[in-house]
């Protein structure tokens, strides 16, 4: 879009939810509108306020701004980086875009692995941390950055938000009662839930037995009185029985149902469509399961779909968030906060209280050797003497070729862990996912738990409304008890996304890495332990196998579609 004088041009990915309310400000300083679309109010606002007009954003973006008054651009990516960019540059050129193969299609550069990524994608299953990719040469524009590139070509970038740093100081989170907390929670998340409900196409909700899920549709049923007018889509596993949960939700709301299942989910067909989709690897089976999803949405004229990411990362979802807060008060010396906790969480658990503290008092003991060279030594040799079946398949001189993450003991602090989880791994990595997925299908998927604001507060609450006593989310789950079924509120177990290891997916990625072995470019690629492949490949496919045949499948598929881009397949 360009603006009425010509000055302004915008390319612009994503939603400003808050454009309305943006609008009506600009209005009243004086601008007019030819449109309703929030492309022209992101135009008006950076005419009013520079750059700083993403301060007064909430949404998901990556936009660039040609400005010909002084002939530079200006561009942006949102705070959680939900929508994304990429960016290569040589001494002649600067290309931004959506995704790498885009870049790739300008002829200007020739796309190939960044091996030591791929090695961290198949080690330590860690993708999207940092600002690479899995391209040599290509970065990403860091979440909550903006930038302006000159009329020479010289880009300067900088951070325009960035995470709270940890908890609110102990005066200022004990003048605020638990009550307080969790009433603005739920304000804000009702908020969330209607900025994001603004749509002129039909809206639905992926939904599963858990608290995120269910209290989005929930919320939305409640705020717009659409009972009965709902679509929520689900994938239900076989071996992980989500039913009365779900079936629960719907019953309250009066949405309608729509199922995916474990029968189809045929790998041989899915994971090449998502490999292509995704650009980079993905992490599990559960992509695919997503994908289904998003194809589901779509043959049912579905163009928007509410989804629970984030709230994990922000409200403290997972298992290993529970260590990590008892470290946290354990180096804190809160004995009776720790004591308290541990006990509860052993009665919930049906364990020793006294084998959970020991536990919890030798990992701290550890975290605080883990600076000495001869404790990282002992660690690295153990995590290489534990290499799984997956790594098997894999030449161990590529598995080498991954990086170590260095921590200090401060970094495994809770608020440190639930840091590095939202800017670093494994968010954005679902984000990318997500996003790829959707597009994909053309459906536009919407995350009410990247709010800033929700995210923002989540960073600030104290600890113990994170995790207490062996139950995560503990805010969150009560602002969850007011709206949701008491079958999904009271749910201690934590699924995410499960997707089982059943027979579809067995046969399917077992034929689909014969045929992709059978090539030669597999056997010239170089990153494999052929002998391992082949006894992997020479036996009837087993549950274990399944997440070896998937990384092998996967890695291959990638690989073999950057070939593809370098030859003009």
């Amino acid at each position: 879009m360009t603006s009425p004088d010509g000055a302004l041009t915008v390319v612009f990915n994503g939603e400003i939810y808050n454009y309305v309310e943006v609008r009506a400000d600009l209005i009243a300083l004086g601008h007019r509108f030819r449109s309703t679309s929030d492309t022209e109010v992101l135009l008006a606002a950076y005419r009013q306020w520079g750059d700083d007009c993403v301060l007064r954003f909430n949404g998901m973006w990556a936009f660039l701004i040609h400005d010909r008054r002084d002939g530079t651009l200006f561009g942006a990516r949102d705070r959680l980086g939900v929508k994304p960019l990429y960016l290569w540059q040589d001494e002649a050129w600067s290309v931004f875009a959506s995704e790498p193969k885009a870049i790739g299609a300008t002829a200007l550069c020739t796309l190939a692995p960044d091996w030591h990524r791929l090695a961290d994608s198949i080690r330590w299953g860690r993708m999207d941390h940092g600002a690479g990719s899995c391209l040599a040469g290509i970065r990403q524009v860091p979440a909550g950055h903006r930038f302006r590139v000159d009329a020479h070509g010289a880009i300067a970038e900088e951070p325009y938000w960035s995470l709270p740093c940890g908890r609110v100081s102990t005066d200022a989170a004990s003048a605020r009662s638990e009550s307080d907390w969790i009433d603005e929670l739920a304000v804000l998340v009702t908020d969330a839930v209607r900025l994001r409900l603004r749509s002129d196409v039909p809206v639905g909700f992926t939904l599963s037995g858990g608290i995120d899920s269910s209290l989005l549709i929930c919320e939305a049923a409640q705020l717009n009185g659409r009972h009965g007018s709902l679509l929520a889509f689900s994938y239900q596993d076989t071996q992980y029985d989500e039913r009365e949960p779900i079936a629960d939700t719907v019953a309250q709301t009066g949405a309608r149902l729509v199922r995916a299942s474990d029968e189809d989910l045929d790998m041989a067909s899915l994971l090449p469509q998502v490999v292509q989709a995704n650009g980079e690897p993905v992490h599990s089976l559960a992509a695919a399961a997503n994908h289904l999803l998003f194809a589901l949405a779509r043959r049912h004229g579905v163009k928007v779909l509410l989804g629970g990411q984030g709230a994990d990362e922000v409200f403290a979802g997972y298992k290993d968030f529970q260590w990590d807060q008892w470290h946290t008060q354990f180096v804190d010396r809160c004995w009776a906060a720790l004591l308290e906790d541990v006990r509860r969480y052993a009665g919930l658990n049906q364990r020793s209280a006294l084998a959970v503290l020991s536990e919890t008092v030798t990992r701290s003991l550890r975290i605080a050797l883990s600076g000495s060279t001869w404790f990282r030594r002992l660690r690295d040799a153990r995590v290489t003497a534990r290499s799984t079946d997956v790594h098997s398949v894999f030449a161990p001189e590529f598995l080498r070729m991954a990086t170590t993450r260095s921590l200090t003991p401060a970094d495994l602090r809770l608020p440190a862990q639930q840091q590095y989880a939202l800017t670093q791994w494994p968010l954005p990595m679902y984000l990318r996912i997500e996003d790829r997925l959707s597009m994909a299908n053309s459906v536009e998927a919407r995350l009410p738990f990247t709010d800033y604001r929700l995210v923002e507060h989540g960073m600030r609450m104290p600890d113990s409304l994170k995790f207490s006593g062996g139950v995560n989310k503990t805010a969150l789950r009560r602002v969850a008890q007011r709206r949701v079924p008491a079958s999904v509120s009271s749910r201690m177990q934590k699924f995410g996304f499960p997707v089982g290891y059943t027979p579809p997916a067995t046969r399917g990625l077992h034929r689909l890495c014969a045929e992709l072995v059978a090539t030669k470019d597999f056997r010239e690629r170089g990153i494999y332990d052929k002998g391992a492949v082949t006894r992997l490949l020479s036996r009837e496919p087993r549950e274990s196998d399944i997440d070896t045949l998937f990384h092998l499948a996967q890695s291959e598929l990638w690989l073999a579609n950057m070939d593809s881009h370098r030859d003009g397949r």
